[in-house]
């Protein structure tokens, strides 16, 4: 009986850390999730012109909600369609943390399977975060960043479009 301890209680440990680490990885996934439709749904409610401050609070905001130590990138791009050309092109697109501005080329060739079908000249408020995720217990698959890449899309409620203020 003591060799079977000795066998079994190890792996007994490894399956329960296992278990405890890929809960927690799906639970932190969800909360991400949430945060980046959050912000989304904030964002397409506004009607006054955006700035530094707001993304500055957004990002607050997705820490708020994430609990956790971070690192985080948010990205917001207002995207509209182009009928004519047949392409999405953008109007603005700001970042915190470790994303660069959207570009229209890498919009058109990497995002625009992603995003709806829309009417010439409307515009969607996309919104990218991403966190970096520290598991209680190492775990193969669970180490890299892109696991919790979100990525939201919203039409704005009330006005045409989400205006960027530099003031």
């Amino acid at each position: 009986m003591s060799l079977e301890a000795v066998i079994f209680v190890p792996l007994m440990i490894a399956v329960l850390a296992a278990t405890f680490s890929f809960h927690d990885a799906f639970r932190y996934k969800a909360l991400n999730t949430k945060a980046a439709y959050t912000i989304s749904d904030a964002l397409s409610r506004e009607t006054d012109p955006i700035n530094n401050a707001y993304i500055d609070g957004m990002v607050s905001t997705m820490e708020y909600l994430t609990r956790s130590e971070g690192p985080y990138s948010l990205r917001v791009t207002m995207v509209r369609w182009n009928k004519k050309k047949q392409k999405y092109r953008i109007d603005w697109s700001k970042t915190r943390g470790g994303f660069e501005p959207l570009k229209n080329g890498e919009l058109n060739n990497n995002l625009s399977d992603q995003l709806p079908n829309l009417l010439h000249n409307e515009r969607v408020i996309v919104v990218e975060t991403q966190t970096q995720y520290e598991p209680p217990f190492e775990v193969p698959g669970l180490q890299t960043a892109e696991l919790f890449y979100n990525f939201a899309f919203s039409r704005p409620r009330f006005a045409p479009k989400l205006v960027w203020s530099d003031n």
